[in-house]
């Protein structure tokens, strides 16, 4: 019950705010900076969000709230920028809400799966790798949850080349 609390909770708002981050990005006139931009965006998030842990005395709780809020929805936009183009039929909205949303229930369920961590001092190495690893199971669960939504559309309009 708990963990459908926290997809309602968390999933929604992290999805509406993947969506909102998708439109604005759009704004950018060059593609590739429609792509970099979120993504450094989200790196810097993180590594940010991950040196703020744990809390010490000091460090603004409403910050790092932000930060934690604003981090997974910047490296979804990345990956629905790069996709949103083989969409046929539904609408880029949705599928990048839905997209968002799924990658935020995995990375939900994936925190709840992890259970009590133990906050211990990292070196610069250790730190690094961590922020990486980070980004890169972002992208790749989103990258996967577009590809899902992409084929249900694929499937729903028949094969790539009968489409217009």
């Amino acid at each position: 019950m708990l963990l459908l609390m926290l997809w309602a909770v968390l999933g929604i708002p992290f999805s509406v705010l993947t969506v909102m981050l998708f439109y604005a990005v759009r704004w950018i006139p060059s593609r590739p900076a429609q792509v970099l931009i979120p993504l450094a965006a989200g790196i810097i998030f993180v590594v940010v969000g991950m040196s703020m842990e744990p809390p010490l005395p000091g460090n603004s709780e409403a910050l790092r709230f932000l930060i934690g809020i604003c981090s997974h929805p910047l490296l979804f936009v990345s990956p629905a920028i790069l996709l949103h183009k083989y969409l046929h039929r539904i609408p880029a909205a949705y599928a990048v809400f839905f997209a968002a949303f799924i990658a935020s229930c995995v990375l939900i369920l994936l925190g709840a799966l992890q259970g009590d961590l133990r906050y211990v001092k990292l070196d610069d190495i250790q730190f690094f790798l961590k922020a990486m690893i980070t980004v890169i199971i972002d992208l790749i669960i989103a990258s996967g949850a577009f590809g899902l939504i992409i084929m249900l559309d694929i499937m729903l309009t028949g094969t790539e080349v009968e489409n217009p």
